[in-house]
């Protein structure tokens, strides 16, 4: 990797770089020499995989003419080098024994997820020193106050406890993520001390902190050494603090021997896993495949720009405004730096090792911009992204902490601060390049002004829970709660924003303000942003800025979320912003049937969505991704949404099934695959026929319920929905409701009139668990209220028409409606808010005929206190056959077993996999 020295061969195996380096079996130690090679093309991460060849000579006097001829002939002795192992001996083959010796390496690294065994091994290591370090509440204090972690002046016992566990987490992980910065920097610096040398040291504790020390003030790398020596500073001095800090140390040196877990965000992995509580943060971490998934497919969309040429990358700007441990911002560097290679090979330039020493110096200094209101984070995002070069000593980096708070009364929301200017003052800078000293009466206090440029590519997984459910971002500083809650709820109201979506909502128009036309903005938010109602002005504000580009959905049941440590359901995107006069194109909807959990099968799963995205054009609009033995998903290109229109086809595990819905709710036609009959079906919005009543939370305010003593009362209610019990359409009320007197502590008493004036004959299910619940509307013969149901006052509706719309609700053409426009929440839970019944599609019965109408409700009274089975289960329900036959005859509908067996394969219905996309 020296002078002009490039290696033979660079080329791409399902997205892995390889590199093939070469010697003749002539030259002197040509195994010690090709195999050192290799070995450098990998660790400096030009290669994920690297091949050591030693040609025979026979090639050597080959005509250029004869090489094709000759290599197929002649045998290379070989070795495999990739970034989590090695071949442990040579071999010898011909070339198709060489290739697949490269193809075997691609399928183990996409299984292998090194990152997260080595997390795992580091974690537990963590967690012993934290039950040592717990025992010492002085020097727990002392580390919370030196991480940024508030003490509230009311902390009770256990709260201070989960504190000081997290502080000592957070304090072994900067100490160890040192130890590791360390010997990666010990390899490129001979005045920094290797580990092995500073574990011989009589006083390993004291000799460490002096080290850092001088690393710190004399290389640089402030914000990964300085830290850890002021959190060795304020541990005692014990044999217990010797012990720990040594244990670390030999951990840490362990761990150095795997680079790929190094270049991939391991310490980012670890954090996740310490902090169990992220979710009361409001925070959830990228999970590093997800990341890595995300921006390969950023990165392999059109640019118009030449990664080639360095100058290129000084102007091109990525920020994170949420960076948290900088996963995001790691895979950007990652996937920048992949384009960086493969255009400079692809023009014949070459990568040496200076070339990537000279574009990360670019990514950090010009390129990467990152920001969050978590100090530990942030210093571990600088920590992680210096790994990419060790070798290369910043001047600075563009990583600001946020303030959060208040500020003499001024409410401080951290990022989004920006929405209302490009540069505000944060608490800290995490080196002095930002620095301005400003002077406050008789002393001086230090400031930094913080900027975000206008971005060319604006990632982020921001916070997204809803302030109203007590996340920690507001909660941990409850003095200032009701003001950073109004002060949330204004720019929510500026922005035209629903502020119920949660604080990610506000994070849309944040990117938006600082990227530029024709960049884009890569985010990832809750499934809810697809169809949820409180999403529809995000989904609006989008469509009237961006060309959504690519949304990708997991439907894959053990993997739905592609954050840490949750279970939500969620969804990448990626979206460029509209230049003026410009107008959208076509949306890619990547429908994964399995999603990866390493990073090098989120890389080949890239590399496969973008070969996909490339046939789909003309009439074809549907494209499988799959390998001979996976389906890995399915690609559907469809017309951008407009509006707040959902993001359908990504609810849909199922090209086909979304197809169907998409035709009946678009022109009230009924297409079925393999079949160009078209039949239509007279559908009206649910709104036309009826109103829905109020939600539980105005029926409380206004009733009490008894359900235990069933002592009658003029308003009888239908409480809860057991799955055991309510298994067939029509059913009797179970309780009953006795208006307030006095009203409910914090709320305000409704009027028992006007919320009964509301009740209906009929339940809409407003919460559902398809896997045993059987029904999605049950009918009454007087009316009521529900807890989990909204009652349907359907106004003038016959008894006939009444019962016709009961069975179109229970049938599979009803489920579809109801499935295609769900809230998606966790796996196969279904939420179904009221503006979404009010405007669902169901059949107009006051278009049926008097002999429709009659026909249906005698197969209603035929069947409604029949008992179902679960809605997963429809395709061989006997009931649920009986009702689509019903509707089918009068409709004059073809048989609906298709639209059964594919309802049956969606895992959002029955929390299984798709048995086509097993193994």
């Amino acid at each position: 990797m020296h002078g002009t020295h490039r290696p033979d061969v660079i080329f791409q195996l399902r997205g892995l770089r390889v590199v093939i380096e070469g010697k003749f079996a002539d030259t002197s130690n040509a195994r010690d020499l090709v195999i050192k090679d290799a070995r450098k093309r990998v660790v400096a991460g030009i290669a994920h995989i690297a091949v050591a060849v030693v040609y025979p000579n026979e090639l050597r006097n080959a005509p250029t003419t004869e090489i094709t001829e000759v290599l197929g002939r002649v045998h290379l002795v070989y070795r495999v080098i990739t970034e989590a192992f090695e071949s442990d001996r040579w071999f010898e083959g011909q070339t198709l024994s060489l290739m697949e010796a490269l193809r075997r390496a691609q399928e183990s690294l996409s299984k292998d997820d090194l990152v997260e065994k080595t997390a795992k091994a580091l974690s537990v290591h963590l967690e012993k020193i934290a039950k040592i370090w717990i025992g010492q509440p002085g020097s727990c204090d002392r580390l919370s106050k030196l991480l940024k972690i508030p003490i509230p002046q009311d902390e009770d016992k256990n709260a201070a406890l989960d504190r000081r566990e997290t502080a000592t987490k957070i304090s072994a992980l900067v100490l160890a993520n040192a130890f590791i910065f360390q010997e990666q920097l010990a390899l490129c610096d001979e005045r920094v001390d290797t580990l092995r040398k500073l574990r011989k040291s009589d006083d390993v504790v004291s000799k460490t902190s002096i080290h850092w020390q001088w690393i710190w003030t004399n290389i640089n790398y402030v914000p990964i050494f300085q830290l850890g020596e002021r959190i060795l500073n304020e541990l005692p001095a014990s044999p217990s603090t010797t012990s720990v800090v040594s244990s670390l140390l030999d951990e840490a040196h362990n761990i150095c021997s795997k680079q790929a877990a190094l270049r991939h965000d391991l310490m980012g992995r670890i954090y996740h896993r310490l902090l169990h509580d992220a979710k009361y943060l409001g925070t959830f971490y990228t999970s590093v495949s997800a990341a890595t998934l995300l921006l390969k497919l950023v990165f392999d969309l059109v640019w118009q720009k030449d990664f080639a040429a360095l100058g290129n990358t000084t102007d091109f700007k990525i920020g994170d405004l949420a960076c948290g441990t900088g996963t995001l911002m790691m895979a950007s560097a990652q996937a920048l730096t992949d384009s960086f290679i493969m255009a400079r090979v692809n023009s014949a330039m070459g990568v040496e090792l200076t070339d990537l020493s000279a574009l990360h110096s670019t990514l950090m200094h010009d390129v990467l911009f990152g920001y969050d209101i978590l100090p530990s984070a942030v210093h571990l995002t600088a920590s992680t992204l210096a790994l990419l070069a060790p070798e290369v000593a910043f001047r600075k980096m563009n990583l600001f902490v946020m303030p959060i708070g208040t500020d003499h009364l001024k409410p401080r929301l951290g990022s989004l601060d920006f929405l209302g200017s490009n540069e505000i003052q944060t608490q800290l800078s995490l080196d002095s390049t930002h620095l301005e000293t400003i002077q406050t009466g008789a002393s001086q206090s230090e400031n930094v002004n913080a900027t975000v440029p206008e971005l060319d590519l604006c990632v982020m997984n921001p916070p997204f829970v809803s302030s109203r459910y007590g996340n920690r971002l507001f909660g941990s500083l409850p003095k200032d709660r009701p003001l950073l809650q109004k002060a949330l709820r204004a720019e929510s109201k500026k922005l035209g924003i629903s502020a119920t979506a949660g604080l990610g909502a506000l994070f849309v128009p944040l990117a938006d303000r600082h990227t530029k036309p024709g960049g884009r903005i890569a985010f990832v938010l809750p499934m809810a942003i697809t169809t949820g109602e409180a999403w529809g002005t995000v989904r609006q504000y989008l469509a009237n800025r961006y060309h959504l580009e690519v949304v990708v959905s997991s439907h894959d049941p053990s993997r739905n979320n592609f954050s840490e440590n949750t279970d939500l359901s969620e969804v990448l995107f990626i979206a460029r912003k509209l230049k003026k006069d410009e107008k959208s194109g076509n949306t890619t909807y990547v429908n994964l049937h399995r999603n990866p959990t390493t990073i090098y099968g989120a890389i080949e799963l890239a590399n496969r969505i973008t070969e996909a995205m490339r046939s789909i054009g003309g009439k074809q609009k549907n494209v499988t991704i799959r390998s001979s033995e996976v389906l890995y998903g399915e690609i559907t290109s469809v017309q951008s949404p407009k509006n707040t229109e959902n993001w359908t086809n990504a609810v849909f595990a199922q090209s086909y099934l979304a197809q169907v819905y998409s035709e009946l709710e678009l022109s009230a036609h009924l297409g079925l695959p393999g079949s160009s009959k078209c039949y239509s079906i007279p559908l009206c919005q649910l709104s036309s026929l009826g109103r829905i009543g109020y939600d539980i939370r105005d029926i409380t305010d206004a009733f009490e319920v008894d359900y235990t003593s069933k002592k009658w009362s003029p308003y009888p209610g239908f409480w809860n929905h057991n799955a055991e019990q309510v298994v067939s359409i029509v059913q009797e009320p179970n309780a009953f409701l006795t208006a307030r007197k006095e009203p409910l502590k914090g709320r305000k008493l409704k009027d028992a009139e006007t919320i009964w004036n509301t009740a209906g004959e009929i339940l809409l299910v407003s919460r559902l668990w398809p896997i045993t619940q059987k029904v999605i509307a049950t009918g009454f013969q007087k009316k009521v209220l529900g807890n989990t149901w909204w009652a349907f006052d359907n106004g003038e509706l016959t008894s006939e028409q009444n019962k016709a719309l009961l069975l179109w609700f229970n049938s599979t053409l009803g489920l579809l409606f109801y499935f295609g426009r769900r809230a998606i929440t966790r796996s196969a839970w279904i939420q179904m808010k009221k503006p979404a019944w009010q405007t669902m599609s169901v059949l107009n019965v006051r278009k049926l005929n008097s002999a429709q109408l009659l026909c249906l409700a005698e197969s209603y009274d035929q069947i409604a206190s029949k008992s179902l089975c679960p809605l997963a289960q429809l395709d061989t329900d006997p009931i649920r056959i009986q009702i689509d036959d019903a509707i089918c005859e009068v409709l004059q509908l073809p048989a609906l077993h298709t639209v059964r067996e594919l309802l049956v394969s969606e895992p959002g219905l029955t929390g299984k996999a798709s048995a086509q996309g097993a193994i």
